[in-house]
């Protein structure tokens, strides 16, 4: 999974000149994400290696990125 979205994070520097800021996912997908790093990674120290705020949404069918110019996270 982690491969999966550094490719997505290529694609889109390379069409865009800028670092996506927002990972799309949805609870299956951070799973994965999770499940394919090291078992000591939180989700915060994943959202830090990736420079990213993760969104995380039961409606999301693909991961996707996007950037914005201000991203916002809800408090946990």
């Amino acid at each position: 999974m982690l491969n999966f979205i550094y490719r997505l994070i290529r694609e889109f520097e390379r069409e865009h000149g800028i670092h996506p800021n927002l990972l799309y996912l949805s609870p299956v997908h951070a799973q994965h994400l999770k499940d394919s790093v090291d078992e000591s990674y939180t989700m915060q120290s994943i959202r830090n290696l990736l420079h990213m705020e993760l969104i995380v949404n039961q409606d999301i069918v693909h991961p996707h990125v996007a950037w914005a110019q201000c991203a916002q996270r809800v408090a946990v």
